[in-house]
């Protein structure tokens, strides 16, 4: 299959290129992560966060908006997620913030969360809360007490004063009244919608998210005493009382292997607690991205060793490998719509798309490793006697010659 440009965006001079992204395929936009130029950062100005429509060829900037505050330390938008029903977008940064955003205003949906524990890695939500994967932990914030899952997430609540409600492209700030952390307040009555400036509808914002759980970095059988890291957490798209989450291993020597896990909590209710149900380990070194398909049949890795495969997410069993699918680990995966194809992206500049079975049989999984990597070791050797010589045209002619004479 080769792929054709149809389409492209060029960023200002100094900009950065984007750091993380998400594509809303209903209503053809994508939301992505772009630093503004070094000169503006030291002004305290980043309009990182930035909004563009894709109709037909042609992609077209929307707006941006500035969530962060702080421009230390060279900070970017490292995760970009949006909801599953595509009105907030939740942003990550490299300062271990996370801001919610109303989708696709971009304006304040909720006080800014600060990850006070480990570094920052990945972000999910479920219909009714939003799982932040840090280093060393997993929070699990409610983003509402009583609303049915089906309903979007956040709806009018405490409606406030928006910087961003009028449409403009100011940059959304904290503002008066307007917590900076996920410390919890007093709950106000829900109000009324209210009208901001020039008559335009304020957005509702959550007044306090609530921590409902923290999960640590479980003790993985067979791993000895290597240290481990959360680097990934996804939740089941239809089964909001089932997540996943990668386990890294970081050695404390040389003489401890490094692997990695996949990991699969089930919420239980009697209990009200999330409890380890599987794991799956997926081989040595770490994995770099995860990802699970639209019907959460299906979970996805690309690992260190430049392999990507498909685990069943029920019996967390592998069901394909392939070894080598690019020079460089892979940085993103995901599954199209019906998970018929899965397409993975490197730094080495590659992308990949594999063709992904109806069915997988037991012996799938071994049947593909084992041939790829006879067919790696084939080519390896190949290569090593064309460039000894052997497999020189000349060298063979002469070699025919000899044996005739």
């Amino acid at each position: 299959m080769e792929l054709t440009l149809v389409g492209e965006y060029e960023f200002e001079a100094g900009e950065d290129a984007p750091m993380s992204m998400a594509v809303d395929s209903t209503n053809e936009t994508i939301v992505c992560g772009a630093n503004s130029s070094q000169q503006a950062m030291e002004a305290g100005k980043n309009m990182h966060c930035r909004l563009f429509s894709v109709q037909g060829n042609k992609i077209e900037h929307l707006k941006s908006v500035q969530a962060m505050t702080t421009m230390t330390g060279d900070p970017y938008q490292k995760v970009t997620v949006l909801s599953p029903s595509n009105d907030v977008v939740a942003i990550g940064t490299t300062n271990n913030d996370v801001h919610l955003l109303h989708y696709p205003s971009l304006s304040r949906a909720a006080p800014v969360l600060e990850i006070s524990a480990g570094e920052l890695f990945d972000i999910s939500f479920s219909a009714a809360s939003v799982a932040i994967a840090s280093s060393t932990n997993i929070f699990i914030y409610n983003l509402h007490e009583d609303k049915a899952p089906h309903e979007n997430i956040l709806k009018a609540k405490n409606p406030a004063a928006s910087p961003d409600a009028s449409g403009t492209n100011t940059p959304v700030e904290q503002g008066k009244g307007i917590p900076s952390s996920s410390k919890s307040s007093k709950k106000k009555k829900p109000s009324k919608s209210q009208s901001g400036a020039n008559g335009v509808v304020v957005e509702a914002q959550l007044e306090s998210l609530e921590l409902a759980t923290t999960l640590v970095r479980p003790k993985l059988p067979k791993n000895g005493s290597a240290i481990t890291s959360f680097r990934a957490v996804r939740y089941h798209p239809n089964n909001w009382t089932t997540l996943y989450a990668v386990l890294n291993s970081t050695s404390r020597g040389s003489r401890v292997q490094r692997k990695a896990h996949i990991v699969k909590y089930e919420w239980t209710p009697k209990l009200r607690t999330w409890t380890i149900t599987g794991t799956c380990r997926i081989g040595e070194g770490s994995i770099t991205c995860f990802e699970i398909s639209g019907d959460g049949a299906f979970l996805a890795y690309g690992a260190s060793d430049c392999s990507i495969g498909i685990v069943d997410s029920r019996k967390l069993s592998p069901l394909l490998k392939i070894l080598g699918a690019h020079e460089f680990p892979s940085t993103t995966l995901r599954f199209n719509t019906d998970r018929s194809l899965l397409v993975s992206c490197s730094a080495d500049n590659s992308v990949r798309i594999v063709t992904v079975p109806e069915k997988f049989d037991d012996r799938g999984s071994t049947t593909l490793v084992v041939f790829v990597a006879l067919l790696s070791l084939l080519l390896a050797v190949l290569t090593q006697l064309y460039f000894q010589g052997y497999l020189n045209p000349a060298v063979l002619s002469a070699t025919t010659n000899d044996t005739h004479e």
